[in-house]
């Protein structure tokens, strides 16, 4: 039960604020008694065993379509690089590498 409070008022029925609130103390905490800390007995799988099970049955397809997008987009990232390494070279009339 979370403890409730009141502001104290003045005679006037307004709050004043230089007093602090009356809480009422009926807060009970939960007793820890059987609580000793550790493993609950049940054992969750392992994360290698998750994913083994996620790519065994569910995403085999997604993953291969997702790792062949990636590849195009590296392999059009390091023809930029490429093409920008060569023109750097062109403009500073480096020997060619």
């Amino acid at each position: 039960m979370k403890p409730s409070s009141e502001a104290n008022k003045d005679r006037r029925g307004r709050n004043s604020g230089t007093r602090f609130p009356i809480i009422d103390c009926s807060f009970q905490a939960l007793p820890l008694d059987h609580y000793y800390g550790g493993s609950t007995g049940s054992s969750r799988p392992s994360f290698l065993n998750i994913s083994r099970e996620y790519f065994r049955y569910e995403a085999r397809r997604n993953f291969l379509v997702e790792v062949a997008f990636f590849l195009v987009i590296a392999a059009i990232l390091a023809a930029t690089f490429i093409s920008g390494a060569r023109a750097i070279i062109h403009f500073l009339n480096l020997p060619a590498a």
